[in-house]
């Protein structure tokens, strides 16, 4: 009984009364899928099809690879080569196929050294940890490490993609590292302690900075806290000469981070903005609300650069 064979593969034909051996689905079926990675091209010439079958397995591979991880792309594709490459006879016009093969065994050759490299380093950076727990000092241990859980975590991406089954280099060995960060960050808890006019505008600005960044918030009265940010407001409302009507309002902020744990201010700025509008209220809101998104930036970027050298 002759069958029907249907191939739902881009570059695949249609035969009926036989085995088309024309079809890319054919060709890749004379591979082992649980040994090779198979990525078909296909062109006018030989050369062009052979190239263009590297450059997509060189694409599809780049696709599954974070940046962090991408200067390994060359490494693998130096063990790719193009083994089939042959002409489609069923078609008027030239047009030819090819396979470019990659070997999954010489894939893992390139990628598992590098997986339990970064394994290593994870665990030696670990290890420095202090017993019993000091939030900033591991915060700072943690920075050092998230560089190599990034590396670790698109080097398995690539991995996982070129095994048969999808599946992840050693994840038990990985797993207390992946959340590392964000625990050790949310273990350094900030009190904020806003004084004077709107200062609940400043508030709701700076915890939200704060939250964005993955530390804990706490009142300023919380005995466990880390750090603490001190801000004074002042406003400062007046007409305008220039343009009548107009109600001008300019407030400021005098802000400082200090680290509780060791008595010390470790940062201190001013900022100042100001608005004008037909109505003193809303002259003071719009104001205080630039003051709090300026305040805000200047906080995340200040805090990160202590936690990182501190």
């Amino acid at each position: 009984m002759k069958k029907l064979i249907l191939s739902v593969l881009p570059f695949a034909l249609v035969a009926c009364g036989g085995l088309n051996k024309n079809t890319v689905s054919y060709q890749m079926s004379k591979y082992d899928a649980d040994r090779y990675y198979l990525v078909a091209g296909e062109a006018n010439t030989k050369q062009e099809a052979a190239a263009h079958a590297t450059k997509q397995m060189q694409q599809e591979i780049l696709q599954h690879t974070p940046a962090s991880g991408q200067d390994i792309i060359e490494d693998l594709m130096a063990n790719a080569k193009v083994e089939k490459v042959w002409k489609d006879k069923q078609s008027r016009q030239k047009h030819y196929f090819a396979l470019s093969v990659l070997p999954r065994n010489k894939a893992n050759a390139v990628l598992v050294p590098l997986l339990n490299q970064a394994d290593a380093q994870l665990a030696g950076l670990a290890s420095q940890f202090a017993t019993p727990a000091d939030p900033l000092w591991d915060l700072k241990v943690a920075y050092k490490m998230q560089p190599l859980v990034e590396r670790r975590l698109a080097l398995n991406d690539t991995y996982q993609f070129l095994q048969v089954d999808r599946s992840s280099y050693m994840p038990e060995t990985f797993a207390p590292y992946k959340t590392i960060f964000k625990e050790k960050m949310a273990a350094v808890l900030v009190g904020v302690d806003v004084e004077g006019v709107e200062s609940r505008v400043l508030v709701t600005y700076v915890v939200d900075a704060l939250n964005k960044m993955g530390l804990g918030v706490v009142d300023e009265t919380d005995p466990d806290q880390v750090l603490s940010v001190k801000i004074e407001t002042e406003v400062d409302n007046y007409s305008s000469k220039k343009v009548d009507g107009l109600i001008w309002c300019s407030s400021g902020a005098t802000i400082s981070l200090v680290d509780t744990q060791r008595g010390v201010t470790f940062s201190r700025f001013n900022v100042h903005e100001r608005a004008g509008t037909s109505r003193m209220e809303d002259s003071l809101r719009r104001s205080m609300q630039a003051v709090g998104e300026q305040t805000a930036t200047q906080i995340s970027t200040r805090l990160e650069n202590y936690l990182k050298t501190k």
